[in-house]
């Protein structure tokens, strides 16, 4: 009687091991096991979405939110191969980063239809203290 005992609990063990098991495969074959599979992965160096609502400020007489060329742009259509871009220029903006003032200084080229774009990987960022 104790050995059937004994039988009977490791059938049941083995029988719900080999069922929590094969979930996720009859999940996939759609058999009624609601399993769902997806998982979300963020990889690169994209901000985080801010929580945090800050207010418009003016620094050494520029407004955050905007960029502002270091030096007057001259249009050459002059080709920059670094950059892959036409007439390429320094800019920098004031803006908030992390809950701090911060400045973003990057590099500006025009593509061949004369819209300006950020030069990729350019982008510095300085704390305002």
């Amino acid at each position: 009687m104790k050995n059937m005992l004994r039988n009977i609990a490791l059938a049941t063990t083995i029988g719900a091991g080999s069922a929590i098991a094969a979930s996720p495969a009859l999940a996939q074959l759609d058999l009624g096991v609601k399993v769902d599979p997806r998982v979300n992965v963020r990889v690169g160096n994209e901000p985080a979405p801010r929580t945090e609502v800050h207010h418009h400020y003016v620094y050494e007489g520029y407004s955050s939110g905007e960029w502002y060329p270091e030096h007057r742009v001259h249009r050459t259509h002059h080709w920059n191969s670094r950059y892959e871009g036409y007439d390429c220029y320094d800019a920098f903006r004031y803006d908030w980063e992390d809950g701090e003032r911060v400045r973003y200084e990057s590099t500006w080229c025009y593509d061949a239809k004369d819209r300006p774009y950020e030069a990729r990987g350019t982008r510095v960022v300085v704390k305002i203290d």
